[in-house]
């Protein structure tokens, strides 16, 4: 049996761009979760 409903899950690091009060950028990183569905399988009766 399988559930069709289960993802599958991992962390990716993204650097982003913030801008600081002084009005210089830089590049912060920030850890984001990133998930795909797990595939449906179908069965023939």
């Amino acid at each position: 049996m399988t559930d069709t409903n289960m993802t599958t899950t991992h962390l990716e690091m993204r650097w982003l761009p913030v801008t600081g009060a002084d009005g210089r950028t830089r590049m912060e990183a920030v850890w984001v979760e990133v998930g795909q569905p797990a595939a449906a399988h179908s069965h023939a009766a």
